[in-house]
């Protein structure tokens, strides 16, 4: 009796030790703050619009935060939520840390857009852009705004609706004029209203990429990226990609890249990959790939004009996400009607 009561004795910190936190929020967070006592950490997803800007992660305000019997916190009013930030309660070092994700990526909300074409000798009603006309912070963008100027409606990138319902998008690629134009996603944002010459002489140069603004803003530091996808590649590669960036200076340095590249939808041996599970309802399988910090990813193409690699603990400033029906699509290269349908696309933690 007397070395049980010990145990009890011994345990009733332990327990009072792990019923620490009560209630825990900061401003625009989503649902509630996921608390480990065990690990000693905290973790919050907010929203990435927040009042019309982008979520300052380097700065978050705490509402609430109430302890059992208010032990004492060191947790200032103001937190960094970019990568795991350490603080005291009760003499012990928990960490807190934050995210958020890309509004409309599950690919199911689209709006139309005038564009520039100039084989129409004026502007084409295209409808296959991401998200409503009316956002507040501009996320998605695809190639159609160049496609637009042979004046074919035969879009690479359209909204198709699944057989639950919901839709998803699809990346088919394309050849138009004897150039073949890659289905794409991707976060950033593409030149409009070019001339055909324009749009001719990125073709004769063989590189895209200057067509295209590329990333948006975002600090925070996931583990890795999961999506909804079906590939029919008919012979050649599709793009799943997200690179995390520092801008600082102008200079786009890559600090970590989760990047699928493969012939099929089930290629599990590619570096990264964590699962790819069978085939739903709508023929999609979920990949989960997780980033490489630090390092170029062994399936990686060369990092592009005015990049370099970054160092795995840099702060993360930009994001970057593509899809792609065709690999090389960026060169003009690609198997026509090779297929790319993506849905749900998400940031993991």
């Amino acid at each position: 009796m007397k070395q049980k009561l010990i145990l009890l004795l011994l345990l009733i910190p332990a327990f009072l030790s792990a019923q620490t936190i009560k209630d825990f929020s900061v401003k625009g967070q989503i649902g509630n703050a996921k608390v480990d006592h065990k690990a000693k950490r905290i973790f919050v997803m907010v929203n990435y619009d927040h009042h019309k800007k982008i979520y300052p992660l380097h700065k978050a305000e705490v509402e609430k935060f109430t302890t059992e019997n208010n032990v004492p916190h060191t947790l200032p009013k103001e937190v960094d939520l970019r990568t795991w930030t350490k603080f005291i309660i009760d003499g012990e070092e928990w960490q807190i840390k934050g995210g958020y994700q890309l509004p409309h990526s599950d690919f199911g909300t689209w709006h139309e857009e005038a564009i520039q074409g100039f084989a129409t000798m004026g502007k084409v009603m295209c409808d296959g852009m991401v998200g409503p006309a009316n956002a507040n912070i501009r996320i998605w963008d695809s190639g159609n705004a160049a496609f637009s100027t042979s004046g074919s409606k035969n879009w690479p990138t359209q909204k198709v609706k699944l057989n639950d319902g919901t839709y998803a998008a699809e990346l088919t690629t394309r050849r138009v004029m004897g150039t073949i134009a890659s289905g794409n996603l991707f976060t950033g944002r593409m030149e409009r209203n070019m001339s055909f010459r324009q749009l001719l002489a990125f073709a004769i140069k063989g590189d895209g990429k200057d067509l295209i603004t590329w990333g948006v803003p975002f600090e925070a530091r996931p583990v890795g990226i999961r999506v909804k996808f079906k590939y029919e590649g008919l012979t050649d590669s599709c793009t799943i990609m997200s690179i995390l960036e520092n801008n600082t200076g102008g200079v786009r340095r890559f600090v970590g890249v989760a990047w699928y590249s493969a012939t099929t939808d089930n290629d599990k041996s590619k570096e990264g990959v964590v699962s790819i599970s069978e085939p739903d309802k709508n023929g999609l399988r979920t990949l989960e790939t997780r980033f490489i910090y630090g390092r170029p990813h062994t399936n990686a193409d060369p990092l592009p004009k005015g990049a370099v690699q970054g160092n795995a603990n840099e702060l993360i400033t930009h994001v970057n996400v593509v899809f792609a029906s065709s690999r090389r699509g960026d060169f003009f290269e690609g198997k026509k009607d090779a297929k790319l349908t993506v849905k749900d696309f998400e940031f993991v933690y």
